[in-house]
């Protein structure tokens, strides 16, 4: 039985697709290691958070699920309110939590100690699900899941503090490999778990708290790079919060993740099932989006940044997210709508990596512990105001429109957001401004 259900994961396209992709993503970081002659400890780090990642993403899409579905197919059968509760609670909990792990990282002088309590949190939390599944337990598991996703831009700063100031945009995309590549190992074990019915939900519980614990394991033998020096000052802080193009790159990011969680994920997994699209074509969105979000994250600071810099790379991200969002606003075609979405993966991995390659390489090494923690919260504001904003619409809308049309007219309005975007970068970063954005360091 288990060896049927271990040659059914495996013979599935969809898994052999996610295991190319994995060992390509291998290659790629290996050429690139190669290329930038990566130190052992970038190394180290670069796994680290692969492991870290497989631990929160193997169950974080499947919590909303496994809350709503039917007792009869494995789920909770807590019906579709205590379920996005329970969804909602992984973007919340994010808003608050970003600035304050970087300042409290700050004060005791250490990142590994907060790396090890979210995973200690996350075995914890997990383990709970496991032998106690119940809303509760759920949303323990779902706060858990959304504190460690706040740790991936400490990821980001310890991994650029190996790098020179000039290379920020480079550790970004090397390092933007990791969590995608943990994203596509996951894949035969979510596979695993839903592959029969009932679902066996909890399996994937089960490897959240064993990743965890190997992860916690692989911590001790990564150093901890943190500087024995207090960087998060208010003089700092206020430095960061009165730069008015500081501030707009924030605000950006606010857009940025807006457009992407209101247009990809489960919105764009729903608005695909309403438009009768093919099961085979919903399965694989999410590939299409991944595998086109690692290749641009790449290129962005290995290739783009340096041949058309950084605000031309930027508002290209965006732009590209635009065209989506239009064609989503009025295509209904499920094929056209299927190939558009490469094009928004590709949007989404140049604007968030150079973003936080923006926050890193603007300003000193003293500095971007405060200009990421400011950064991560305004980015966290936009992930919960992109999941909700489906919410809304169909508040305001629901007499005037209804099924397809209320997801075109969502998609409408992240097109507007685009373009308000687009038009910030312009005006804000005129040729006076451009070199806050391609200048390698500022003190």
């Amino acid at each position: 039985m288990v060896l049927a259900s271990f040659i059914n994961v495996f013979s599935n396209p969809k898994i052999i697709i996610s295991i190319v992709v994995a060992l390509i993503s291998i290659v790629l970081t290996i050429f690139l290691a190669r290329k930038y002659k990566l130190t052992k400890y970038q190394i180290l780090v670069f796994i680290l958070l692969m492991l870290f990642w497989f631990s929160i993403i193997v169950a974080r899409d499947y919590r909303k699920t496994f809350a709503a579905a039917s007792l009869d197919v494995g789920g909770l059968g807590l019906g579709e309110a205590m379920a996005a509760t329970v969804a909602a609670a992984y973007g919340l909990i994010s808003i608050f939590a970003r600035l304050p792990f970087f300042v409290l990282s700050d004060f005791f002088k250490s990142r590994k100690f907060f790396i090890a309590l979210s995973l200690v949190f996350t075995a914890v939390s997990s383990l709970l699900v496991v032998f106690n599944p119940s809303y509760i337990n759920l949303l323990i598991s779902s706060l858990a899941f959304g504190l460690g996703a706040s740790l991936l831009a400490m990821f980001n700063v310890i991994f650029a503090e190996t790098f020179s100031p000039s290379k920020a945009m480079v550790s970004v995309s090397i390092l933007s490999i990791s969590p995608l590549l943990g994203e596509f190992l996951v894949a035969p074990f979510q596979y695993y778990a839903t592959l029969d019915t009932p679902r066996n939900y909890s399996f994937m519980w089960i490897m959240s708290a064993i990743m965890a614990i190997v992860c916690l394991i692989f911590l001790f033998f990564v150093k901890d790079n943190k500087a024995k020096t207090r960087n998060f000052t208010l003089a700092k802080f206020k430095s960061a919060v009165t730069n008015y193009k500081f501030i707009t790159i924030c605000v950006v990011a606010i857009f940025v993740s807006f457009i992407k969680f209101s247009t990809s994920g489960s919105n764009m997994t729903n608005f695909a099932n309403i438009l009768n699209m093919d099961p085979l074509l919903v399965a694989y969105l999410g590939v299409v989006f991944s595998v086109t979000q690692l290749f641009s994250g790449v290129l962005m600071g290995t290739v783009l940044t340096k041949k058309i810099g950084v605000k031309s790379t930027l508002i290209l991200g965006i732009a590209l997210s635009f065209i989506f969002s239009l064609v989503g606003s009025f295509v209904t075609n499920p094929i056209i709508l299927f190939v558009s979405y490469a094009i928004n993966g590709i949007g989404y991995g140049l604007t968030y990596n150079v973003l936080i390659g923006i926050a890193m390489q603007s300003f000193a090494k003293d500095m971007r512990e405060v200009t990421m923690g400011i950064f991560q919260t305004f980015f966290a504001v936009g992930i919960y105001l992109g999941d909700k904003i489906y919410k809304v619409v169909i508040g305001l809308l629901k007499n005037n429109f209804t099924g397809i049309q209320l997801y075109q007219q969502t998609f409408l309005l992240t097109a507007i957001v685009c373009v308000i975007t687009i038009v910030i970068c312009l005006v804000v970063f005129n040729k006076k401004n451009k070199e806050f954005l391609d200048k390698d360091i500022r003190n």
